[in-house]
């Protein structure tokens, strides 16, 4: 790598590709309404998956190469714990669904995926899922704070939506800021001394 990931932009690109993410969730779940799949979850997973690993591609473009594998291998983890729970409804078996449960396992498994990309350029695989699940987790606790205060708070009108929205927002931050942390580590070791 010619060139540190430095922290300000891997931030500011997770943020882009989480705001990406929301417009491709509502896209992918506005088509699965119009062809019939109706409550469909995995357009959650997938479509965040995409905005940020589409972003983030484009970060790790110096260590990765042009590869496309970064967008895949995100919306392929991030999307696998909500089709579990969509195909165990299709069958009949419905399991327990907690969206912010389904975040941190899709955390998980992108990190997992993702950690067998960065391997070869010298990142401890563990530390990129444990930093995945961190900020994955910190992005569900924040739309589950947002949430919450939407129905408990007395912030109604456009100053509600102006607070909804920026808690939300401030998932990707808190990716971006937990998922930055391994990256500077492998950028430090890249650095010549």
């Amino acid at each position: 790598m010619s060139e540190p990931i430095s922290l300000r932009p891997w931030i500011r690109i997770t943020f882009l590709g989480w705001l990406l993410g929301i417009v491709f969730v509502v896209a992918l779940a506005l088509v699965g309404e119009v062809v019939g799949v109706h409550g469909s979850q995995i357009s959650i997973g997938l479509g965040m998956g995409l905005g940020v690993g589409i972003a983030q591609e484009r970060a790790l473009r110096l260590l990765l190469g042009a590869s496309q594998s970064w967008r895949w291998v995100s919306a392929a983890g991030l999307a696998l714990p909500f089709l579990v729970v969509d195909l165990a409804r299709v069958l009949g078996r419905p399991i327990p669904y907690s969206l912010y449960v389904a975040i941190i396992a899709a955390g998980l498994t992108a990190g997992t995926l993702q950690a067998r990309l960065l391997k070869p350029h010298g990142l401890a695989p563990l530390s990129w899922i444990g930093a995945s699940a961190l900020g994955w987790t910190a992005a569900s606790l924040m739309a589950a704070l947002a949430d919450s205060l939407t129905r408990w708070s007395s912030v109604r009108g456009i100053a509600g939506a102006l607070l909804y929205l920026a808690l939300v927002g401030a998932g990707g931050v808190l990716l971006g800021a937990a998922t930055s942390i391994p990256l500077r580590q492998l950028a430090r070791q890249d650095q010549p001394n």
